[in-house]
């Protein structure tokens, strides 16, 4: 049987719990509006003011629970890839022996159903890999290196293989992302000339085929 806390320590613990759950809240409440912002505007364009506007927040939480403009950016940056870094993760997992190619083929797929999911990521990749900044720096030492040599292996593998179209793995992963994202990115646009959103699900399934067809080789 699990020991009784004293009343005066159970209430101390459910207070903890109260405070625990609400600043869980508050930060979700400001990744989230950080997070369109960041999209809207850049992260010279975003204001941290702006963003605790967003999120109905005083802007001196924003200050408490991330220091500054910096701190939350990479917060929210990072917050955004873990969803996909897991997925990832868990699928390399779930695919140990098999051939490069379908490894490839399904996380490339894994990858665009992603982009459908979260295109204020690639409004963001987009603004910051313009130009040369601390922020670019940043997201190239902690993920976009390692995740673009790990890619490239599986490429040469595939390649090796027969089964991927040839050329430098690294340019050939800008095209695919290229490829992949711009139909999203105009999204209002793709809906007035095809008359359908892209996240449409069965313009989304073709969207995965005529893109994987343009770089796997059966």
């Amino acid at each position: 049987m699990k020991p009784q806390l004293p009343s005066g320590n159970h209430e101390k613990e459910k207070r903890k719990r109260n405070v625990q759950s609400r600043t869980i809240e508050t930060k979700r409440k400001i990744i989230a509006a950080a997070e369109a912002e960041f999209a809207q505007m850049g992260f010279n364009g975003a204001s941290v003011r702006t963003i605790a506007k967003r999120a109905d927040l005083q802007h001196t939480l924003i200050t408490y629970h991330f220091g500054n403009k910096e701190g939350l950016w990479q917060a929210t940056v990072s917050r955004m890839l873990s969803e996909y870094t897991k997925q990832q993760e868990s699928r390399l997992h779930g695919l140990r022996g098999v051939e490069a190619a379908t490894t490839l083929r399904l996380i490339d797929e894994d990858f665009i159903r992603f982009s459908a999911r979260k295109l204020n990521f690639h409004k963001i990749m987009s603004h910051v890999a313009s130009s040369s900044s601390p922020q670019l720096d940043w997201l190239v030492e902690k993920y976009l290196r390692q995740t673009f040599n790990d890619r490239a292996a599986l490429v040469r593998m595939a390649q090796s293989q027969k089964k991927y179209v040839q050329g430098d793995p690294y340019h050939l992963q800008y095209i695919f992302i290229g490829a992949v994202t711009r139909f999203f990115m105009l999204e209002s646009e793709v809906g007035q000339i095809l008359g359908k959103s892209p996240r449409d699900p069965e313009l989304l399934d073709e969207h995965i085929r005529l893109c994987l067809s343009l770089f796997f080789r059966e």
